[in-house]
Formats: structure tokens, sequence, C-alpha cells
């Protein structure tokens, strides 16, 4: 093999490893965006369901002082003013549960596909560098072909 040959698939393929190389840093780099990405919409997802949290014991506390004054000032008489106030509260509640939900499922739905986008970059990197090796493994088989075929 003449050494000029020899010599130019040894650059080829390093310069096409170290190529294949900065594409999976490059990939990385868009995975770990992905991934903090991912974990600054599920920070904010915990921060809601605490303030919900707050929120939902201030709704319930309300509805059981609603429900003391039904029952003291309803004595038994069905339909008061009261009573329909504290069924208003029932429903308040649960409005408020399932819009928390909706908001719940929404983020869950972001952080899922911001997750699976850091998934697709690793995956890209893994090919990158698996091709970089063939790279380096082309380089690798010259250098022997050459040396093996001058002793």
């Amino acid at each position: 093999m003449p050494v000029a040959a020899a010599v130019t698939a040894v650059v080829v393929g390093t310069g096409y490893s170290v190529e294949r190389g900065q594409s999976a840093a490059r990939e990385q780099k868009r995975s770990s965006k992905r991934q903090a990405e991912a974990n600054r919409v599920g920070a904010a997802q915990k921060e809601n369901e605490r303030q919900s949290a707050i929120r939902q014991q201030v709704r319930q506390e309300r509805v059981r002082r609603a429900q003391v004054v039904s029952a003291a000032e309803a004595s038994g008489v069905s339909g008061s003013s009261v009573e329909a106030s504290t069924i208003g509260s029932g429903q308040t509640l649960a409005q408020s549960g399932q819009a928390f939900a909706t908001g719940a499922t929404l983020s869950n739905n972001l952080q899922s596909d911001y997750l699976q986008k850091a998934a697709d970059a690793n995956a890209r990197a893994n090919f990158d560098l698996a091709q970089g090796s063939i790279g380096s493994a082309v380089s690798n088989l010259t250098v022997s072909a050459f040396t093996i075929g001058n002793s």
C-alpha cells in the first residue's frame, strides 16, 4: 500500500472520528438542556401542588364552617339558604379539584415531551459515537495494513 494512500486513510478516518465526537458532544448538550427543562417543569408542578394543597385546606375549612352554620341555622329544615351555601362550597371544591387535575395533566405532558427530546438527543449522540468508533477502526486497520505490508 503506498504511503500517501495510508496517510490519507488515516487522516480521513481520524477526521471523521473527531467530527463524530464533536457531534456527539453537541447532542449530549441538547439532551442536558432538555432534561433541565423537564426538571424545571417538574419543580413548577410541585410548587403548584403545594399551593393547591394550601388552597384545598382553606376550602375544606370553609366547607366545615358552612356545615356547622348550616346545622345551627337550619335546625333540620331542608332548603335553607345556609344549606345552599354549603352545597355551593362543595361544588367549588369539586371544580377546583378538576382544574388542578387538568393542570397536572398538561404539566406531565410537557415534562414527558422534554424527557423524550432528551432521550432522542442521547440516542443521536450514541449513534455519533458509534460512527466515530468506526472511523477510528478504519484508521487503525489502515495503519496495521501499512505496517504489515512494509515488514
